[in-house]
């Protein structure tokens, strides 16, 4: 039985695969690898993590993409063990990293989550110990570690569009850091096939590139990815695009003291809402229908997501962090806390100003403020910053390293 299942499932091998190797793969094929949004290649592995070995998918970009990211998109999964297709949710509740230049994708899987997957893959001993090591971004280690895979013979799992799992075998021909080049025969559906390593079967990398008559083919070596990944706050998102530079860092992080529960604190304003409230009837037609904060805004409380809202009812007294994420660079910023007076720290040093031309009564009596960071505040092409601060009263400390200041009024 075993060996009708080799014959249906391997290629001609450049190695010889005992009995014993053969059944693992097959493991390794019905328990760890999923096809992904019928795009391409998956696998579940634990990575080093903190303290911890965490659960994930690993993929490319171009199978689960920045977009999909960004716009928290469910993603369908295929499973060889159950013949099912299940559905995983990328909200802000894991850990989710992508890099465009690197063509990876990282998402944090919560264990036996939907009973997802029975099985992970998992990462050779060399990786392991890197992180145990700390040695984390030595270029030395980086460089013994190429040295000790380089010619070394491996394996890929690739999911085909029948449904059925394809392995390939062939040689690390060279690791030049973060590329792997490699020379094993790739089939249809190959973006995502982990690479893993004949003589023990565990994991180095991951396949995203197949050249003509596949003689460079091209992989990402996991060390890099997961160092980035262990960069990541909680509940947050990395995105790396095609020049290596992180485009997420879009956020605010503020901090209030709570002293009584059930009250409807404001948390954070926008212009249309603000005209809402004052019923202002007449407003610069610019300004209509303003809904960039709203629409693009997600809010994060304590760790936990909640429904968009410029008001929030506290059952407990205590502190509270809020993580306020934009999916996109917005380009108004007035009134954005107009009369949050329970806000005590607001800190904006991650936060995308380039495209924003207008900042007035950002701040907007916001009295029990004692803390503002604006370091990295793009100001360039903001026109108005009037009232920006106005009866911010309690105000002791702003932090403006590279803050340029315009027409400011206090």
């Amino acid at each position: 039985m075993v060996d009708n299942i080799k014959e249906n499932c391997t290629s001609s091998s450049l190695e010889p695969v005992s009995l014993k190797q053969t059944e693992k793969i097959i493991e390794q094929m019905n328990n760890s690898i999923c096809r992904i949004n019928d795009k391409g290649t998956g696998f579940f592995v634990k990575i080093p993590y903190k303290s911890k070995l965490l659960p994930v998918l690993i993929t490319t970009n171009h199978v689960i993409n920045t977009d999909d990211i960004i716009n928290n998109k469910n993603i369908s999964i295929f499973l060889n063990n159950d013949k099912k297709i299940k559905t995983i949710k990328l909200d802000n509740n894991r850990l989710k990293y992508t890099n465009e230049k690197l063509d990876i994708t990282i998402i944090e899987i919560k264990e036996n989550e939907d009973n997802l997957n029975k099985d992970y893959l998992e990462l050779d001993d060399e990786i392991i110990n890197y992180f145990k090591l700390k040695r984390i971004e030595e270029p030395m280690y980086f460089y013994n570690i190429n040295n000790l895979y380089n010619n070394e013979s491996i394996y890929l799992l690739n999911y085909l569009k029948d449904n059925n799992i394809y392995v390939s075998y062939g040689k690390l021909l060279n690791i030049n850091n973060k590329e792997i080049i490699h020379n094993c025969n790739i089939k249809e559906i190959s973006s995502g096939s982990p690479i893993l390593l004949i003589n023990n079967q565990k994991l180095i990398g991951i396949h995203y590139n197949s050249s003509y008559h596949h003689k460079y083919n091209n992989g990402t070596l996991l060390i890099y990815p997961i160092i980035e990944f262990l960069k990541i706050k909680k509940n947050n998102s990395l995105i790396i695009g095609k020049n290596g530079k992180n485009i997420t860092n879009n956020y605010i992080i503020s901090e209030l003291n709570i002293n009584e529960i059930n009250q409807n604190i404001r948390i954070i304003n926008s212009y249309e809402q603000s005209n809402r409230e004052n019923k202002f009837i007449e407003y610069k037609k610019e300004n209509e229908n303003e809904k960039e904060i709203k629409d693009n805004c997600e809010i994060i409380i304590n760790d936990e997501l909640i429904p968009f809202s410029y008001f929030h009812k506290f059952s407990k007294k205590g502190k509270y962090t809020i993580l306020y994420i934009f999916k996109k660079n917005i380009t108004k910023t007035n009134y954005m806390f107009y009369k949050c007076s329970s806000l005590t720290n607001i800190d904006l040093s991650n936060f995308n100003t380039d495209n924003v031309k207008d900042m007035s009564c950002m701040f907007y009596k916001c009295s029990s403020l004692t803390n503002i960071n604006l370091s990295y505040f793009n100001t360039n092409n903001v026109k108005d910053m009037s009232w920006m601060f106005y009866k911010c009263s309690s105000l002791t400390n702003i932090k403006i390293s590279y803050f340029i200041l315009i027409m400011l009024l206090i």
